[in-house]
Formats: C-alpha cells, sequence, structure tokens
C-alpha cells in the first residue's frame, strides 16, 4: 500500500482502479507528449534565438511541466491556492492529476527517461493499482531535459541517492549538498526534506554524513525567489507536477513547516 507521511503527497488509492489503470496505461504508452504548452504570444520573427544555459533550462523545463499538468498551486501546509497569473488561458489552468489517462501516461515518460524505453509500464504500479512515487522521477527526468550528465547527477528514482551523493562529493560545478538552516535557497536549486519515518529519524544535517540517513525524502526545484517566500516545483505533489509556496526567514532561508522538515538546499553551480 502507498502511504505518505507528508500531507502534501496523498495516499495510495485501493484496488478498484486497478484493472482500469492497467488498461490505460498499455493503450496510452504511444500518448507520453499528449498535453501542450500555453505558450502565450509568439516571439516576433527574425530575432536571434538565445540557448539557456543548464541552469535556466532546467527551470524553464519545471515551469513548462507545471504548466502541462495545469498549473495546481499550493502553500507549505497544503492548502490549494489561486492561480498566479489571472490572465493565463483556461485551457492552461485546469489542475491535471495522475488518475488520468494522459497524465497517467506523462508519468511513464519521466520513468522512461530514467529507466530506458524498455522498461515495463506495469513496474510502475503498486498492488493496488496507483503508482510507484515519482517525485524523484521527475527531478531525474528534468536533469536528463535539460542536458545535465548523469556523472553530474546520477538519475535515481530514490531522493536521498543524488542527495548523499551532493554531500558526499561535492561539485563546485554541479551540486554540493548544504544545511538548510544556514544556506538561502537561490532559483535553480533543489531544496530537501525529510518524510515518513525518515523525518523523525534523520533531524540534522550533519546526519547526512552516515550510510544511516538512507530513507525518504522529498526535492523540488526553486523557480522563484522573492521576499519571504520562494516557489518550487515538484512531482508527485498532490497527484500532480505541483507548485509550492514555501516561507522564508528574513535572511532568506527555509522555514521547516511539519508537512516540510528542511533538511538540505543542493546548490546548483550548473552553467
Amino acid at each position: 500500500m502507498k502511504t505518505r507521511h507528508l500531507p502534501l503527497h496523498r495516499n495510495g488509492r485501493s484496488g478498484g482502479r486497478a484493472v482500469r489503470r492497467l488498461a490505460a496505461i498499455l493503450g496510452l504508452l504511444a500518448l507520453c507528449g499528449c498535453a501542450t504548452v500555453d505558450r502565450g504570444a509568439p516571439k516576433a520573427a527574425g530575432g536571434p534565438i538565445e540557448i539557456q544555459d543548464r541552469r535556466q533550462r532546467l527551470v524553464t523545463l519545471a515551469l513548462q511541466e507545471w504548466t502541462l499538468w495545469g498549473r495546481p498551486r499550493i502553500d507549505a501546509t497544503g492548502r490549494t491556492l489561486g492561480r498566479p497569473d489571472p490572465s493565463a488561458s483556461t485551457a492552461s489552468t485546469v489542475p491535471r492529476n495522475e488518475y488520468e489517462p494522459d497524465y497517467t501516461s506523462r508519468v511513464l515518460m519521466y520513468w522512461f527517461v530514467l529507466r530506458g524505453s524498455d522498461f515495463a509500464p506495469q513496474r510502475a504500479l503498486l498492488a493496488d493499482g496507483s503508482l510507484t512515487p515519482w517525485s524523484a522521477v521527475f527531478i531525474s527526468f528534468l536533469m536528463h531535459a535539460a542536458g545535465v550528465p548523469r556523472e553530474v547527477f546520477p538519475p535515481s528514482a530514490r531522493h536521498w541517492d543524488y542527495i548523499k551523493r551532493a554531500h558526499d562529493f561535492p561539485d563546485p560545478s554541479g551540486f554540493q549538498a548544504l544545511d538548510a538552516t544556514r544556506a538561502a535557497p537561490r532559483v535553480g536549486d533543489l531544496i530537501c526534506a525529510t518524510r515518513s519515518w525518515t523525518a523523525g529519524v534523520v533531524t540534522t544535517f550533519a546526519q547526512l554524513a552516515s550510510d544511516a540517513s538512507r530513507g525518504t525524502y522529498h526535492c523540488d526545484l526553486v523557480v522563484r525567489v522573492s521576499q519571504g517566500t520562494l516557489g518550487a516545483i515538484g512531482g508527485n505533489v498532490r497527484d500532480a507536477v505541483t507548485w509550492t509556496d514555501v516561507p522564508l526567514d528574513a535572511e532568506g532561508r527555509l522555514r521547516p513547516t511539519a508537512g516540510r522538515p528542511w533538511l538540505t538546499v543542493l546548490r546548483n553551480n550548473l552553467r
């Protein structure tokens, strides 16, 4: 049974949907790119094309996926917030979730990027028919799509793997794990918290030095920082790719909440 400690994630559904879900998955594998992006006004013709660096591409890709999922947005307590851009088209602001066949297919695309095209779709399901947790898979997808080499950011279905890598082998041209109680996040960084049973065991950044810190975590990509709050996008939050408004203290550091006991900031040094 798929369970989660945090209110921002959902519990697994019962097995009633299992057969319908598997049929939808197998029938829609060719539709991984089914959703469309609200691109807004077209760029003026004839202008030079700007190629973003990998850090910028990560943020752009996260915003694009968030748009594909209907731009769901919550605060740090899990409360649903209104549309950040009331002028956006209606089609781009209808929240979607992983139980809709088109979006189940989208999640499978994230898995295929991580595991390869021979990945068996059934492996993405739990016994009750719900999807295996995919938040780390989503982050790994963003890294791959942005062109981040695997040796810089090893893709994984577990957040702990790349958190531990950034902690033990800090990379001045890649990622470095910093103590969330001391480091102020920047746009493009990953912010990571413990969850489920791990939240009661791993309570300080120093514990990451030990392999005993292995457990369940959640990371989001920072896409906006302003006075007193930041916006971060993550996968498998409320059954979707969701924007969370995260409170900051006067120094711009993360303020932990019951739902997100922030442990580390993965500083993004990519260019």
